[in-house]
C-alpha cells in the first residue's frame, strides 16, 4: 500500500463466520453468498497487506473494544517521522522548499 494512505485498516472475519453472517443478513443461499465472497478480493490477502487488523469474528462488544483501542492509537500525536511521512508533512516540506526557491530567486 502507499505510505500516504497509512494506516490501512482491515476488518477481518473467519470465512465460516463471514458466510453465515452473509446468508442471514441478505437472506440468500450459501451458494449465492459464496459467489459474493469469491467476487471480492480475499480477506486473507487484505489482512496480509493491512497495518491494523480488526478481528470481527467475536462478539460485537469485542469488535467495538478493538475499534476504540485503534481509534485512540491512530488519533494520538504523531512522531516527527510519522508527521513528515503524512500528507500534511509532505505538503509542509514542499511548501518550505517552494518558499526557499522563491526566496533565492529574488536575490
Amino acid at each position: 500500500m502507499n505510505w500516504l494512505t497509512k494506516p490501512v485498516i482491515v476488518v477481518w472475519v473467519d470465512p465460516e463466520t463471514q458466510l453465515q453472517r452473509l446468508v442471514v443478513r441478505d437472506g440468500i443461499s450459501e451458494e449465492q453468498a459464496l459467489n459474493k465472497i469469491h467476487s471480492q478480493f480475499p480477506l486473507d490477502s487484505k489482512r496480509e497487506r493491512a497495518d491494523i487488523v480488526i478481528d470481527n469474528s467475536g462478539s460485537l462488544e469485542a469488535t467495538k473494544e478493538q475499534i476504540h483501542d485503534i481509534s485512540c492509537q491512530i488519533t494520538g500525536p504523531l512522531t516527527c517521522k510519522e508527521y513528515l511521512r503524512s500528507r500534511n508533512g509532505v505538503l509542509s516540506i514542499l511548501g518550505a522548499v517552494l518558499v526557499m526557491i522563491l526566496g533565492c530567486t529574488k536575490h
